[in-house]
């Protein structure tokens, strides 16, 4: 036992020998997780982290986030918030870990610090995850720089500016995100049971997230094992057989998607059908996918097929949710929304991108002259007419450098990057003046200026640093290293929290008491005008309707028939947007923002599912509309929202919370 414990202690201390090969898996792979600390190599790491969270700032629980803190406080709660029709018809929640796990931190510590718990967890599960991903292809500087590359491109993927890769919110998808980057990582090491494991607790935490995973698993020993693929195929048609005998969820294979759930396409959220996406949605796509192709040029084996696979992923599952759900409008194909697999297209595009410029760079003109095509793409990702040329042509002019060595000369390398660095910065800094000033004219606390410079300013002058210590790998001072990593950590520390004041309210404040003393008077659900989940976090209420209900209602057939009725109804009374129907959006039409009317309230407060209570905000130098009796909640400042008068936008601002209640519950 002695011995044995010797030994121990010296492999621990790395003084123990072995033979090579011959060292535990698990120790190598911890070991190998390690190594940027062992070698000395932490504040590069600390510096790639850091600009992660800067362009990755945190919102608090907005946009899913509603859904999932929701969720957690109504499983702790299902008498209160757990009453809201978005909880009653859940047809979403029961297939992911997430649940229980953000209801006991919520139970613990509260619905703010949980959810910024959650989102940090995210952020640094999916940093730890690209690492790994990233180490298979590049060592040493190089990986920091690649890292560098993932964290300030451009994340997007399907409708623009709607969802994206590592989102920084308390949701399962960058989890399950996170899960598949480390399977990838596995998967190009030959070890595939060990990835098997990772993309099964990728499926636990977010399926849908989880599908270009075993897509690009199977594609890879498929591609080495022909009888994959038979394999492959057998499944499928067996879940096409399932469909068909009537197996539960299966069976929505055959069912169409339209008359299950009211109303037409046009009434739901356009980023579920690709077909509706705008031109600008399939440019990114065609660059993400140029970059991979030209980056798994420069691999061979298992790195080259996995970025193959990440590009076939993301485009076969574009190709079977229009086919299948666009025009054949099967139900399970809309509710399992393939065309989210194109995320790894999108997160691999990013990290080829850095392998292109560290691997095509030091090739001399015949690399150079592709590689500023490329960078040209990414700078215009969002306009489709230049992009998506310009990308298919760097991969044309990689693919045939042999056929194009005379075009190679150092006068059009000179030319090339002359025109991508002068047109690329006139851009970005076209992209970033109206932010800007936007950002200057804003209240306090409701836009930060050093986020918009982060997010437009920092991405060139950054990569292209980080491209050159890469490559020149110049002799930098330890000591400098380390204080600029921890000037950028401070930076991040101090600035990653971007919750605006109302939105702080809305997750940690509590009303007056005199205002908690009147609503549990009279139990029921609160109709709060223009609002998402304000109720439920401030007075532990259901919801009547709002349009963070909206988004689950492809899962739910009841969810979207109460909702549609509930939403319609007050629609017709002006009591809620116009466009309530569309695309979710935080910015207010003025012309379309809904109005409180006696005449409203009489008819919405005579049904017999009437609201308990109705909160309204109260405008800036505004009245509370005549013979509307209510009691006044003075907000002890100022809150602001986003509006939208015709081409310009505006600060509206909120001075106080009018409350009323239903004359139809008073009077019963």
């Amino acid at each position: 036992m002695a011995a044995f414990l010797h030994a121990l202690s010296r492999s621990l201390r790395g003084g123990s020998k072995r033979l090579p090969g011959r060292q535990p898996a698990r120790v190598a792979s911890a070991r190998r997780l390690l190594d940027p600390c062992i070698q000395g190599s932490w504040p590069l790491a600390l510096i790639a982290f850091s600009i992660f969270l800067l362009n990755r700032p945190y919102s608090g629980i907005v946009q899913d986030a509603y859904i999932y803190i929701g969720r957690a406080l109504a499983d702790l709660d299902p008498g209160g918030v757990g009453r809201d029709m978005i909880f009653v018809y859940d047809g979403q929640f029961g297939f992911s870990v997430f649940r229980p796990l953000a209801a006991a931190l919520v139970a613990l510590s509260g619905p703010a610090f949980a959810a910024k718990a959650l989102a940090l967890a995210a952020m640094a599960a999916w940093f730890w995850a690209a690492l790994a991903f990233s180490r298979q292809f590049l060592g040493g500087r190089a990986v920091w720089a690649v890292l560098v590359f993932a964290a300030l491109l451009p994340a997007s993927y399907g409708l623009p500016l709607t969802l994206s890769f590592a989102e920084p919110l308390a949701i399962p998808r960058p989890f399950s995100e996170a899960f598949v980057l480390v399977a990838l990582a596995e998967l190009i090491r030959g070890r595939n049971g060990l990835s098997l494991l990772w993309l099964a607790a990728a499926l636990l935490m977010h399926p849908i997230m989880a599908l270009p995973g075993f897509c690009v698993f199977f594609f890879l020993l498929g591609f080495e094992n022909k009888h994959w693929f038979w394999f492959c195929i057998l499944g499928i048609a067996a879940l096409i057989l399932g469909g068909a005998s009537g197996m539960p969820l299966l069976n929505r294979l055959f069912v169409p998607f339209e008359p299950s759930f009211g109303g037409a396409k046009e009434f739901h959220s356009p980023f579920i059908f690709p077909t509706r996406w705008p031109a600008e949605s399939f440019s990114q796509l065609f660059v993400y996918m140029a970059t991979l192709a030209v980056a798994a040029r420069l691999l061979q084996g298992r790195r080259r097929l996995v970025l193959y696979g990440a590009a076939l992923a993301g485009w076969g599952g574009i190709a079977m949710s229009a086919i299948f759900g666009d025009w054949l409008t099967s139900l399970l194909i809309v509710q399992l929304q393939p065309w989210r697999m194109c995320w790894l297209m999108s997160a691999a595009g990013a990290v080829a991108m850095g392998i292109c410029v560290i691997k095509l760079w030091p090739l001399g003109p015949c690399g150079r002259i592709p590689l500023a095509l490329l960078a040209l793409s990414w700078l215009f990702v969002s306009q489709a007419e230049v992009a998506a040329p310009t990308a298919i042509l760097a991969f044309c002019l990689s693919a045939g450098q042999e056929r194009f060595k005379h075009l190679f000369t150092a006068k059009i390398v000179l030319a090339a990057w002359t025109f991508t660095v002068v047109a690329g910065a006139i851009w970005q800094c076209r992209l970033f003046a109206f932010p800007w000033q936007f950002s200057l004219s804003s209240p306090a606390g409701y836009a930060s200026p050093s986020q918009i410079a982060v997010r437009y300013l920092l991405p060139l002058p950054a990569c292209a640093f980080a491209a050159y210590f890469a490559i020149v790998k110049p002799q930098i001072p330890s000591r400098l290293r380390g204080a600029f990593a921890a000037l950028l950590a401070v930076m991040a520390a101090l600035s990653w929290d971007q919750r605006s004041p109302d939105q702080q309210m809305a997750e940690t404040g509590r009303p007056p008491e005199p205002i908690l003393q009147l609503v549990d008077r009279r139990k029921g659900e609160v109709l709060w005008m223009d609002g998402l989940g304000e109720a439920w976090f401030l007075f532990h209420r259901p919801q009547w309707a709002s349009l963070v209900q909206a988004g689950p209602r492809i899962f739910s057939p009841a969810l979207a028939a109460e909702w549609y009725d509930r939403m319609g109804f007050l629609m017709r009374l002006r009591l809620a947007n116009q466009s309530s129907f569309k695309l979710l959006t935080t910015v207010v039409e003025r012309k379309d923002k809904p109005w409180l009317s006696q005449e409203g309230l009489e008819q919405l407060c005579a049904r017999k599912d009437a609201p308990a209570w109705i909160i309204t905000p109260l405008k800036q130098r505004k009245e509370p509309p005549a013979g509307i009796p209510m009691m006044l909640w003075k907000l002890p400042a100022p809150h602001f929202r986003l509006a939208k008068d015709g081409e310009s936008y505006f600060w509206e601002e909120i001075e106080a919370y009018g409350i009323l209640p239903c004359a139809a519950q008073l009077n019963s």
